[in-house]
């Protein structure tokens, strides 16, 4: 087995105290303070988080966006240059490869930013379906990341930024300098509150994460370890791969048809739409376990009129609503009635059968402050 790799960044996780853990093959920092106490900072001011784990990939040339629109369920050609755009990458069968973010950063030039467990893999798909036409580089050891989340973040990159940082919309991306180091600046996240994500040369990412932790501290902000980033993320609804995507989950059963356009020659296109026209034979839904105590765990069963059902894909206790919450996948295929909001179910925890209720996601919202009552299940 090979030793873990380490982010450039690592001796200052260590300097400022974080407990770290092994996590898509890089050591990474679970927490500093505790994981409650940095995922309410997120919530209340802002959190900064080192994600250089994550692999990036340049592709461009004037058949880049030819690649793309085969590679991924959503279409890259709509995209106009300082655009990002969520997307997932499947296999024949409907599968899901990995998912991600794909930046337009000229016109014939594109960053894709891919999961950390996911980077030799989805190098290789992507290699071989663009069979030398575009340009592609992988640029993941040469580039840090760094996250800034939270209701004050951008105000604190306001501060550092010697561009109008502020103006640079949901989901769009730009270039320019922060605390003296050039980067791309992207206004996306994985919490469920407004930020950017840095993306940095590995040289800059120390003097970038230092500066904005010396600004953001006036406003109570602090480093954010992975612990706290996958409570944000389960408060807001989102998937995580290795959890509610994977090779045998389809993006139609995740919930995230929004982001498969169908109509188009990409890989598994037929397989999603017989998906669409045929049905589903699971869907993925919200659970509130009705005892505060009991968490639903990953790979717990649910049990639906007392026959099993489903199984749980990611569980914790929510800080921001102090009640545990869970998503899971439930057999659809076949079944009489489809799961419904309100619904009650159980799941076992520990040989115990819990009460559960179906929930709308995401969890919680930053405008409603609360469990969300608008979106779908």
């Amino acid at each position: 087995m090979n030793a873990p790799k380490r982010t450039v960044l690592f001796d200052l996780h260590q300097k400022l105290g974080a407990r770290m853990t092994v996590f898509g093959g890089f050591e990474m920092p679970v927490s500093y303070r505790g994981i409650i106490e940095e995922h309410l900072a997120v919530r209340n001011s802002a959190g900064i988080f080192d994600l250089s784990h994550m692999g990036e990939f340049e592709i461009s040339g004037p058949h880049a966006v030819e690649t793309l629109e085969r590679a991924f369920t959503n279409s890259a050609a709509r995209l106009k240059q300082g655009q990002a755009q969520y997307t997932i990458m499947c296999a024949e069968d409907g599968g899901t490869i990995d998912d991600l973010i794909v930046y337009r950063l000229g016109p014939e030039r594109y960053l894709l930013c891919v999961n950390a467990s996911n980077i030799e893999v989805d190098r290789e798909w992507i290699v071989e379906l663009n069979g030398g036409r575009a340009k592609f580089e992988d640029v993941s050891d040469a580039t840090a990341l760094i996250a800034v989340q939270g209701p004050v973040a951008v105000a604190i990159l306001a501060t550092l930024a010697e561009f109008p940082i502020a103006d640079v919309p949901r989901f769009g991306v730009a270039e320019g300098t922060v605390a003296g180091i050039t980067c791309l600046a992207a206004r996306t996240g994985y919490t469920g509150e407004d930020g950017f994500e840095l993306f940095v040369d590995n040289n800059g990412a120390r003097q970038l994460f230092e500066a904005i932790l010396e600004v953001g501290a006036a406003a109570n902000a602090k480093p954010v370890g992975l612990g706290a980033r996958d409570t944000l993320r389960l408060e807001a609804g989102l998937p995580l791969y290795g959890h509610e995507l994977d090779r045998n989950s389809s993006p139609l059963e995740a919930g995230l048809g929004v982001f498969v356009k169908l109509g188009r020659p990409f890989v598994g296109e037929k397989a999603l739409a017989a998906q669409r026209d045929h049905g589903l034979k699971k869907t993925l839904v919200g659970l509130q376990t009705d005892d505060g105590r009991m968490v639903a765990r990953q790979g717990y069963r649910v049990l639906r009129n007392g026959e099993e059902a489903g199984v749980v894909t990611s569980g914790t206790f929510a800080p921001s609503i102090q009640r545990p919450i869970a998503m899971a996948y439930l057999n659809v295929e076949g079944a009489k009635n489809s799961p419904t909001v309100g619904e009650s179910l159980e799941v076992e925890i520990r040989e115990r059968k819990a009460r559960a209720t179906i929930v709308r996601r995401p969890f919680y919202r930053r405008d409603e402050g609360h469990a969300a009552s608008t979106a779908s299940v």
